[in-house]
């Protein structure tokens, strides 16, 4: 039966008190330490780092039988190797350091996490004379990306065509172009990244693009917190949207109105205390966004009960305060997400909190406080099972009350059944208070239920959930692909915009190949899958195709 309708006061007010409550959440009782490492029995006897000496790979290891083939020998010559320099930029320690074996792990997880990396780690050698040798062992990703190809995910068809090179000259930077086409509009795409601006420990992103109805353009310069003792941050994050909005019922377009966005925001923090290994950082931040709509219009051939939302420019300008806490408690896990990737998550409470107020008397249209808090934790009795978490609220309180409200809760679970089947499951709720119309929530085939097309429905909350049996197989193919099965149950409902409360549960199932990308560094699964819904709409097609490498989890 249909959930019962919460009244929106309600959920304000639940929104409000759960912002509140959420950092008093007690943690979690403490995991036993972790077996004795290399590093760690080094640093207990006070050893040195004597040299540092890094070994680059190249995509394909030629000293394997089955990955020494024309494609392989082909793919290593094209391939520019990553330059040593850039590896030794993100080193966290120098020669003559004493050995700190947290600062060894963090380097791994660095240089795991770069796009061009498809695995690190660094290996103690110890000669006869006791000096110790860091070997930097990095094994290169294939980073030249020519993507063109089409996919159907919910009903809803694109086409792409584009190259993107993650390590430009091997020089760790990332260029891209692309043209695109979805059911919304096309879209030309440039953009550009560098881990390294100058060598130095800033980054940047910057993209631009160019839509069949409007424009997008972002830039972000930011030294980051990049290890857990940085003693610094600094960010600059711009954004400017002159698109169209498009509103969504019944997966079509039912109203369409001019949106412009301008963002702009300027932080910066330092770390406050550090304890063993937790670290409380905090700092200052001012946020400015326009927000401008133009008229909307109905674009249905049908009148929709879905009634045009109301649009109110807004000019949102205000200091605010940040607080935030990281612990070092990293485990590296394998195929639970990816293929023959391994993955990095860390096992402790870690977030942030933004409070500041918008100000009239620095150009914002409402004097209005706003707050912003970001959680997440994990929990793992092995290395064949896994617990995430992820916890997210923020909104503004105006005069008339709290506005675009949301509480975003998700709950991720892996068992691995045996080294090559997975349970994964999936359970998330969003409540909304007054959202802004481009923060609506909807429910479809983007957003989780694979049997039916996107955009279903639109609504202010929602619930998800997803169980995931997946059959890793030991077929690679030329060293680049691993194949893999899956089939999956999707359910969920949401709270409809039209007023008519809680839209009856939605479910469907199916089964679906997967295709692991053993080359790139982020362990890409391309998914396709066939989905059949539990509970049909009237005129809905009785499967969905998907295709594509969009991983929820």
């Amino acid at each position: 039966m249909p959930l019962p309708t919460l009244r929106m006061p309600a959920t304000c007010l639940v929104l409000a008190a759960t912002a509140m409550a959420l950092p008093l959440l007690a943690a979690r009782p403490a995991k036993s330490a972790p077996a004795a490492r290399p590093w760690n029995a080094l640093e207990a006897r006070k050893a040195t780092i004597g040299s540092i000496e890094v070994v680059i790979g190249d995509v394909f290891d030629l000293s394997k039988p089955e990955e020494n083939i024309w494609i392989g020998r082909l793919a290593d010559h094209l391939h520019a190797s990553t330059r040593e320099g850039v590896i030794r930029g993100i080193l966290l320690f120098k020669e003559g350091d004493p050995v700190r074996a947290r600062r060894i792990y963090e380097t791994e997880r660095l240089l795991r996490a770069l796009a061009f990396v498809k695995d690190a780690r660094i290996v103690p050698v110890v000669g006869a004379d006791g000096v110790v040798v860091a070997r930097v062992e990095v094994r290169d990703a294939w980073t030249t990306q020519v993507n063109a190809g089409f996919s159907s995910v919910g009903g809803q068809r694109s086409m792409n065509l584009g190259v993107t090179e993650k390590n430009f000259l091997g020089t760790g930077k990332s260029v891209g172009f692309a043209v695109s086409k979805d059911h919304e509009r096309r879209t030309w795409d440039l953009s550009y990244a560098d881990p390294q601006v100058l060598g130095s420990r800033w980054t940047a992103a910057v993209e631009d693009q160019y839509l069949s109805d409007g424009t997008v353009r972002s830039l972000k310069l930011e030294r980051p917190f990049f290890a857990l003792d940085t003693p610094w941050s600094a960010t600059l994050d711009m954004g400017q949207k002159h698109t169209s909005l498009y509103l969504y019922d019944q997966s079509t377009t039912v109203y369409q109105a001019p949106f412009i966005q301008d963002d702009v925001r300027v932080a910066g923090a330092v770390a406050l205390h550090e304890a063993g290994d937790r670290v409380w950082r905090g700092g200052l931040a001012f946020d400015r966004q326009d927000t401008h709509y133009g008229a909307i219009v109905a674009t249905g051939t049908s009148p929709s009960p879905l009634l045009p939302p109301l649009l109110v420019d807004r000019r949102l300008r205000g200091p605010g305060v940040i607080l935030s806490t990281q612990k070092d408690a990293f485990d590296t896990f394998y195929d639970l997400l990816g293929m023959d990737t391994p993955e990095d998550y860390n096992q402790a409470w870690n977030g942030s909190l933004t409070v500041g107020s918008y100000r009239r008397a620095l150009g914002s249209s409402m004097n209005a406080p706003f707050f912003d808090l970001q959680a997440n934790n994990g929990w793992s009795a092995s290395s064949e099972d896994l617990t995430l978490l992820t916890v997210a609220a923020g909104g503004r309180l105006n005069t008339t009350g709290l506005e675009n409200g949301q509480l975003n809760l998700a709950l991720t679970q892996y068992r691995k059944l045996t080294s090559n089947q997975i349970l994964a499951g999936f359970a998330a709720v969003d409540l909304g208070c007054r959202l802004d119309p481009e923060s609506w929530y909807y429910l479809g085939g983007d957003q989780g239920l694979r049997g039916f097309p996107n955009q279903l429905r639109a609504g202010d909350a929602r619930w998800l959930t997803s169980i995931d049996y997946r059959l890793l197989t030991d077929q690679r193919y030329w060293g680049i692909f691993r194949l893999g099965y899956s089939a999956f149950i999707d359910a969920g409902a949401i709270r409809q915009m039209d007023g008519r409360g809680w839209s009856r549960p939605y479910s469907d199932a199916g089964i679906g190949l997967r295709l692991g990308n053993l080359k790139s560094s982020l362990g890409r699964v391309v998914l396709l899958s066939v989905a059949v819904p539990l509970t049909r709409e009237r005129d809905q097609a009785r499967v969905q195709f998907t295709v594509g490498n969009t991983m929820r989890f």
